[in-house]
């Protein structure tokens, strides 16, 4: 094997430098994965609570016997069209590693990853645009019995196939660059999240260009909690005779093709890159596997009592605060629909807002943490977020509403600075737990402490939803109070992270925090 042999499938030298054209195209897909969470998280909610209001509020036996138990009356439509949502994390945690391990051992012609991506993508797409369709049935319970069928496939496929995403980037750069290489890949998934916050818009666009202006119209326009389209006084517009309902498959239809165009692109990249994969090593053509690194009981970790109470009450924390920023993702557009009367394609804009103010924050919010400390950054973060919320939701309950009966000039004005500084906020507290967590383990056992990090996270990501919908529930569907959840759990979260000592300095250097980061991509 020739010089240049061995330092192509090394990876270069430690003086190499990123090829970011390369690390781009392999984000295409990326990009997509994130542009069809976008889109789900974004109108699947919407669509759940059209159709299970009609069985809440209709005849069927479901709403007959939960009028006939009173010990059920805690269960609403926000509490389970929050629990459908969680699914995508409950599979993430089961089947992902379970299919990147399993990418891990793969040989074929287009590599250890491809296979995965190319066969469960498409498969994938088909799923996420028959979910508006089974809405369409006007037969409410074989409507619901289709669109879980079509969701619980749409997430398992998901599982299938992102893990494997993923993993491409560490293929094909030399460990030595590959935290560069993940800031870049993070770049293409958020172009493909805000993509999915336009896409709404565009595809109204498109439809109108089309000729089916009653169907961009229709994305465009005001609906009740049925998903019916109505008047500007909410009285359900009828057509020969029948209730409108709003159809969001173009929505999704074109989601879906840009999605299968990203996945196309990478298809030809590797396909005239792939003499760049580094993962075919002699080792793994040796059938070797490395080693499953024991996890270690918090009470076993040579740290000091004080470190590990330091660490336990962290986690907690986390826990608390990740229950607040999971539960803002499948309510935002139901909150803005119900209580705002803003259709879900303008909703998404505005979550695109929260999110690009999270984004610009990021930078800061890092100086932040070193010059005033993580500890200190996080706190002010918490108490701007839950000043923030707290004066929204006292706003939008004790001021009138507008003369038209939607929502008054004043409120929209706390609704926006909310969006904006709440992103910042946030932004202040990401930025800032994981490099404290593994500050407190120390360079030794960043892998261990970055474990404990995401257990801690994603259990949340499964709670928070569900506790969101069912306060949400209890207060006779009033969107409203989503922010009462989150502020509530915020400042559960500031009390507690108070009692840290422990977590501002360390061994722990910039590029174990993006290696660590890496861990949850």
């Amino acid at each position: 094997m020739s010089k240049a042999d061995v330092k192509k499938k090394s990876g270069g030298n430690a003086g190499d430098k990123l090829n970011y054209g390369r690390t781009a195209l392999i984000g295409f897909g990326f990009m997509g994965c994130m542009l069809l969470w976008s889109v789900y998280n974004s109108f699947v909610p919407v669509i759940l609570r059209g159709k299970l209001t009609q069985v809440f509020e209709g005849t069927s036996g479901f709403a007959q016997f939960l009028s006939s138990h009173s010990w059920l009356s805690w269960v609403s439509v926000a509490l389970i069209v929050n629990a459908i949502m969680t699914i995508d994390n409950i599979f993430g945690v089961i089947f992902q590693p379970f299919f990147g391990k399993k990418s891990d051992l793969t040989r074929s012609k287009m590599g250890k990853r491809m296979p995965y991506i190319l066969i469960c993508m498409p498969i994938c797409a088909i799923f996420f645009c028959f979910v508006p369709i089974a809405a369409t049935i006007r037969a409410v319970g074989l409507s619901i019995l289709l669109m879980m069928s079509v969701i619980i496939c749409f997430n398992f496929f998901m599982s299938v196939w992102r893990s494997p995403v993923v993993s491409l980037m560490p293929d094909f750069t030399p460990s030595h660059l590959q935290s560069d290489a993940n800031a870049v890949i993070n770049i293409m998934g958020g172009i493909g999240q805000m993509v999915g916050f336009v896409v709404g818009s565009i595809s109204a666009a498109a439809v109108g260009i089309l000729g089916m202006t009653e169907l961009s119209a229709a994305l465009k326009a005001k609906t009740n909690d049925l998903g019916e389209i109505v008047d500007a006084a909410g009285v359900p517009i009828l057509k020969d005779g029948m209730v409108q309902y709003v159809n969001y498959t173009p929505v999704f239809v074109v989601t879906a093709v840009i999605a299968l165009i990203c996945i196309v692109v990478l298809f030809f990249f590797y396909k005239k890159n792939k003499q760049y994969d580094l993962s075919a090593n002699a080792a793994e053509k040796a059938g070797a596997v490395e080693a499953k690194q024991e996890r270690i009981k918090i009470k076993n970790l040579p740290i000091s009592k004080a470190e590990k109470r330091s660490l336990l009450i962290m986690l907690a924390a986390l826990f608390l605060i990740n229950n607040a920023t999971e539960a803002i993702i499948p309510n935002f557009t139901n909150f803005a629909n119900t209580t705002l009367h803003v259709a879900p394609i303008y909703s998404t804009l505005m979550m695109a807002v929260f999110a690009v103010s999270l984004a610009a924050f990021g930078i800061p919010a890092g100086i932040m943490g070193r010059k005033l400390g993580r500890k200190k950054t996080i706190i002010i973060g918490l108490i701007g977020i839950v000043i923030m919320f707290a004066i929204y939701l006292a706003v939008s309950q004790l001021l009138d509403p507008a003369p038209d009966g939607g929502v008054n000039k004043f409120t929209w004005i706390c609704l926006w600075i909310a969006l904006v500084v709440g992103g910042a906020a946030v932004g202040c507290v990401n930025i800032n737990t994981l490099p404290l967590v593994l500050a407190i383990g120390g360079r030794d056992y960043v892998g261990t402490f970055t474990g404990y990090y995401y257990t801690a996270t994603m259990s949340a990501s499964v709670t928070g939803p569900i506790l969101c919908g069912l306060v949400i529930g209890l207060f006779n569907e009033d969107y409203n109070f989503m922010f009462l959840f989150c502020a509530i759990f915020f400042a559960l979260g500031l009390a507690v992270i108070t009692q840290v000592k422990h977590g501002e300095s360390s061994d722990i250097t910039e590029e174990d925090i993006k290696q660590a980061r890496m861990a949850d991509d």
